[in-house]
This record gives structure tokens, C-alpha cells and sequence, in this order.
């Protein structure tokens, strides 16, 4: 595990991602854009509670907190396979230049984003009804 704490490794990863993947444009709800598109906001909707949560904004309920951290891990995968190799697709999108020009960057976010959902998946497990211990 890094020196950094997991939520704030995922929120940084989280934050850093969306902001290249996603242009803030609508998009067809069915093209491969629509679908990164719902499923960012899914994940957004499942990491700002937390971070609430975590920050004293909202009052901590470990039972509601799984649920979100629980949530993360089944959207951990979802949105890369919307993402068409560079270079392979003229479908106009939203995404910044960035996750073309730099894919191997990107895909180190992805790898970055997904380890950091599996360890606070494990931190919540194992500090469930401690905020201080799973902002640590």
C-alpha cells in the first residue's frame, strides 16, 4: 500500500480521470461517450458521499459507507471499456487530448484508480465503524 491514504490516492485518481476522460458535454446516451458519461456520474455519486462523510460534512454511517465503497468496486471496471483504443475510432467525443496523447499515462491512472478502489474496499472492511482510522 502507498504512503498516501486510499481515499485520498482514489479521490485524487477519481478527480484526475474524469477531468481527461470527460469533456463535460451531453453525449448520446447509447455511443461509447454516453456510456463513460453515465458511468462517471455514477462514480461520482458514490465518491462524494464518501469524501462527505469523511471530511465531517455528513454524518458517518458505516452501513451507508459500505454501500458506496461497495458500489466503487463493481464501477472499478466499468467505464475503460467505453474507450476506444487511440487511434481506432473517428467518433467525435469529449474526451481531453490527453488520453490520446498520453495512453500509457492514462491506462497508469486507470491501474492507479482501481488499486486505490480495492484498498479502501479493505480499509472499510477492516475500519468499518472508524472514520478517523479509514481517513488515516
Amino acid at each position: 500500500m502507498s504512503h498516501a491514504s486510499p481515499f485520498k490516492l482514489l479521490g485524487l485518481t477519481t478527480l484526475s480521470i474524469l477531468l481527461t476522460a470527460c469533456g463535460g458535454q451531453s453525449a448520446d446516451p447509447d455511443s461509447p461517450e454516453g456510456k463513460r458519461q453515465a458511468l462517471f456520474k455514477q462514480i461520482l455519486n458514490s465518491s462524494e458521499p464518501l469524501d462527505g462523510m469523511l471530511r465531517g460534512r455528513l454524518a458517518f454511517d458505516a452501513d451507508i459507507f459500505a454501500a458506496h465503497v461497495q458500489r466503487l468496486v463493481e464501477l472499478a471496471d466499468a467505464p475503460w471499456e467505453h474507450f476506444p483504443e487511440p487511434g481506432e475510432s473517428r467518433q467525435p467525443n469529449a474526451a481531453r487530448p490527453e488520453v490520446w496523447s498520453d495512453a500509457p499515462g492514462f491506462a497508469r491512472a486507470i491501474t492507479d484508480y482501481q488499486l486505490a478502489v480495492t484498498e479502501l474496499a479493505i480499509a472499510s472492511t477492516e475500519q468499518s465503524a472508524d472514520p478517523e482510522a479509514l481517513q488515516a
